[in-house]
């Protein structure tokens, strides 16, 4: 399920803030990611009513790109992050450095641009997963790369961009999997769903052969219940029907398939589970919007 999500990290800028400091981000279409690598911080989330604190080794992500605020303390004045990023100088190695002349907080701050926001995994995620380092309850290789990601921060070897990219693309993943693992994460949605043994067995299933013919007497039976049980349990757990999760994750693996100009539209339907290429055609079409023609030029042009 994991392999599904495809992306691509951006880091915006890596600073070292001096008490008292703040920034404002605005709403975005993609998600955004902030490590503190010293110091302590507190993060505001649009439409979220609790404040979470940040330490040192602490990475926060919000999936869906709300808008936030974070400061040295919550009375501090903020001022937008593209502002920050305009006005306030940088040293030689491209570490930012800003504020009052207070106790420092040093931060790596960046974005994830997924490739399909539709996913059923990224629609899973909530609006805020934080994920804390360097405590005792976090495994020891978790504590040994947000080490190194914040030495790397720090540092002004050449490279480090490089590696800070690469290391969020595998904390980003250490988060959806610490998430969507947790027992008391949610009672509904994928999550609830994959702690679910009989519904784990036929989403797991379907994302592993979304080519398969699947009908509900098929999933029924790949989940020991019976059809009428299953559908209407994976339903309650998932919010869709089996059939309706089924076609989404088919046209996510579509589009990853369409990125690329080398695989024939009709090896494209084969692949995800239509007998023709105008049947395909028509149920991307009806999710998407667009045939699968246009997509593939759309993303062919982007790239």
């Amino acid at each position: 399920m994991l392999q599904s999500i495809r992306f691509q990290t951006a880091i915006y800028c890596r600073s070292e803030l001096s008490a008292p400091w703040g920034f404002s981000v605005r709403g975005r279409d993609f998600a955004t990611f902030h490590l503190v690598t010293h110091g302590r911080c507190c993060l505001d989330v649009d439409g979220l009513r609790r404040r979470a604190w940040l330490a040192a080794g602490d990475l926060i992500i919000l999936p869906t790109g709300r808008a936030h605020m974070v400061r040295d303390a919550p009375s501090s004045p903020v001022t937008h992050l593209e502002d920050l990023i305009a006005d306030a100088p940088r040293d030689d190695g491209g570490m930012l450095r800003s504020g009052g002349g207070g106790a420092s907080t040093a931060l790596v701050c960046g974005g994830f641009q997924f490739e399909d926001r539709a996913n059923p995994v990224i629609a899973s995620l909530p609006p805020l997963i934080h994920l804390r380092g360097r405590h005792r309850g976090a495994n020891g290789w978790l504590n040994l790369a947000l080490e190194f990601l914040g030495e790397e921060a720090e540092s002004q070897r050449p490279g480090a961009e490089t590696i800070l990219v690469r290391l969020a693309d595998v904390l980003f993943i250490e988060a959806v999997r610490a998430y969507l693992s947790a027992p008391g994460t949610s009672k509904s949605g994928l999550a609830a769903a994959l702690r679910d043994p009989r519904i784990a067995t036929a989403v797991v299933a379907i994302h592993r052969q979304p080519e398969v013919r699947w009908d509900i007497q098929r999933l029924a039976k790949q989940a020991a219940m019976s059809r009428a049980a299953f559908a209407d349990r994976f339903k309650a757990l998932v919010g869709e029907s089996p059939i309706s999760y089924l076609t989404r994750c088919r046209m996510n693996k579509a589009m990853g398939l369409l990125a690329s100009a080398h695989v024939p539209l009709s090896q494209v339907a084969a692949r995800v589970g239509y007998e023709s290429e105008a049947s395909f055609g028509r149920a991307f079409k009806r999710e998407t919007g667009m045939s699968p023609a246009a997509y593939r030029s759309k993303r062919v042009a982007r790239n």
